[in-house]
Order: C-alpha cells, then structure tokens, then sequence
C-alpha cells in the first residue's frame, strides 16, 4: 500500500525501510588476533630524566615505569604500556622490592587504534627467600578476565619463570640460568651486555622462542642503568593468548629483576665524577 502525503513531506516509508537496512559494524581487531602474525617483538623501556638525574644525585625518585612494544620485523607500534602504581607505593619500592604492590595498563596501538589491551596487577605480599614468592596476574582490559599468571618460584642460583593459562596450568617455562657474563657483569657492549632467557615448552620441553634482556647503548647505560631493551622471539607454533603473555613476563621480569639504578647509592655518580678529576 502506499501512504498518502501532502506534497513536500518526508516520505515515511522511505524512512522505514532505512531504518530496516542493518548498520555496517566497525571493524575491531583483536590484539590476540594481531600477535598471531607478528614473530619478533622489541620492547623499548622509556627513560624518565627526573628517575635518571634524582638517582645520578644519589636518592632516586622511582617513577612511572613506561614502555613501548614493537614489531622488530616493521617497526610498527603495537602496544603501550603505562605503570599506574601511586606515588607512595613506587618510593616503597625501593627498599621492599619483592613484597610491594604495582599494577600496569597496556594500551593496543596498532594501525592507529587506541584501546585498552591487558592489565598487571602484583598485589603486596609478605615475599621472604621461597616463602610467598611473587605472583602477578594479567587481565584482559576489555572483559576483566583473566588471562593467565606470571610466577617467580624460588630456585637457588637460577633465573626461572613459569607463564601459566587462566586456569593455572603451565604455558611456558623461561630459563636463563645464572652463568652469563650481562648477569654479574652488565655492561653497554660485548656478551655482557644481553641476558638470554630459553622459552621452553612445558610439556615437550623444546625450546620454542627466545627471550633477550639488552642493554640499549652506552648513554643510556651512563645515564639509567636500570633501562633496557627486551627482544621476543616466537618460533613456529604460537597462538595469540600466549604470545601477550610472554610480553607480559618481559615487563614482569624488568620489575622483578632489573630494575635496580647502581647510581642510586650513597655516593652519586656527580660526587664519584668530582672525585676522579680532582
């Protein structure tokens, strides 16, 4: 049937069947679904001039861990990861290192997005040698699920992590033993520069990526100690899920092990500066 309508009016009908026409969806990549195509990663620690200059006059003032994720093989952006741990909480870091809390947002920022990916969270613990041992939980940003846990059990003289699924069973084991030069003499260049950390398998026990702690130059070296450079790589056979869950470890391990300024001490790097030139 048709409607009657003065002459001039807005057809009716016309805006019916428009509103009838389904709405095209705007296109939202998953970052799980965009790790999957993507085999080497560089994670970039951001230097922070204040940290850098309070620790070079001996106090550091810790701020907020920040950090970039690239794709190694394009240099595309991927992710961007921001520490959100209160100010009180940061400074407390400094002298209970293991047991205090923190907690990390990371941005997808891949082709122009910008949306929340995961989240870390480490709560405070009463950490003491095997007692306890630190424990950080990763969630999806989007749903609040959990997507997995990262775990630094006690192992003498070794550098071990396990990455387990949302359901606690183990994804991954990462082994970097405890004898390569960059563990107890970091330096800017030569071996002593890198720590590698073996992506294992757990059930197979096969070596299935690699995991590298590098230091980034030798200003940066002078200048933040603690800042460095993380480069992932995915053999063959990897879903998305874990693959951010190793991403995650890498920051993980940055807290956990690296992050630790030698010009923050009771001499400053100026003071020890003034005394070689006089």
């Amino acid at each position: 049937s048709s409607c009657s309508r003065p002459p001039g009016c807005f057809p009716c009908c016309d805006f019916r069947a428009r509103r009838r026409r389904p709405q095209r969806a705007l296109p939202e990549m998953s970052y799980t679904g965009y790790l999957e195509g993507v085999n080497n990663v560089i994670i970039k620690e951001k230097v922070n001039l204040i940290e850098a200059a309070s620790a070079l006059l001996g106090q550091e003032i810790e701020m907020a861990n920040k950090y970039k994720i690239q794709n190694r093989d394009t240099g595309e952006d991927i992710f961007y990861a921001v520490e959100q741990t209160s100010c009180l909480t940061r400074q407390l870091k400094q002298c209970c290192g293991d047991c205090a809390g923190w907690d990390l947002d990371i941005l997808f920022i891949a082709q122009g997005m910008s949306m929340p990916a995961m989240k870390m969270s480490k709560p405070w613990t009463a950490t003491f040698l095997c007692c306890n041992r630190p424990v950080v939980e990763v969630l999806d940003a989007q749903s609040g699920m959990p997507m997995g846990s990262i775990t630094d059990p006690c192992m003498c003289f070794n550098m071990k992590f396990v990455v387990n699924d949302m359901y606690g069973n183990p994804v991954v084991f990462a082994d970097g033993g405890c004898c390569q030069p960059g563990v107890w003499l970091p330096l800017p260049c030569g071996p002593c520069s890198e720590i590698s950390f073996d992506l294992i398998h757990p059930d197979s026990g096969s070596k299935i990526g690699e995991l590298k702690k590098k230091v980034p130059g030798c200003l940066k070296f002078f200048l933040a100690p603690d800042v460095d450079n993380y480069i992932v790589q995915f053999y063959p056979g990897w879903d998305g899920r874990s693959k951010a869950l190793v991403l995650a470890l890498a920051i993980f391990m940055d807290f956990r092990l690296f992050s630790e300024n030698p010009n923050d001490d009771d001499d400053s790097r100026v003071d020890q500066l003034q005394e070689a030139f006089q």
